[in-house]
C-alpha cells in the first residue's frame, strides 16, 4: 500500500474515475493513470483509493478515512 500514491489519487479523482480505471486495467492491462509498475500494485492503488475516497464523500475527513483503511488492511494481515 503507497499511501503517497493513493492520497494523490483520492485527492483528485472521483470513485466513478477510479472505479472506470480499475476495469480498464483488468480489461487491457494497460493502467490509464500510472502511479507504480506492477500492475496489480496499480489495481491495488485504483480499488483502495476508491475505498476511501468513498469514505470522504460521506463526509469523513481524509486522514480520518485514510487511518481507518489502514487499521483495516492491518487487521487482515495479521
Amino acid at each position: 500500500m503507497d499511501l503517497k500514491s493513493i492520497k494523490t489519487l483520492v485527492q483528485d479523482h472521483s470513485v466513478e474515475q477510479l472505479l472506470k480505471w480499475a476495469d480498464e486495467l483488468e480489461n487491457t492491462g494497460v493502467a490509464p493513470f500510472k502511479t507504480q509498475e506492477d500492475v496489480n500494485e496499480q489495481m491495488s492503488d485504483y480499488l483502495q483509493a476508491a475505498e476511501i475516497r468513498a469514505m470522504i464523500d460521506a463526509g469523513k475527513p481524509m486522514n480520518d478515512a485514510i487511518r481507518e483503511f489502514a487499521q483495516r488492511v492491518r487487521g487482515v494481515l495479521k
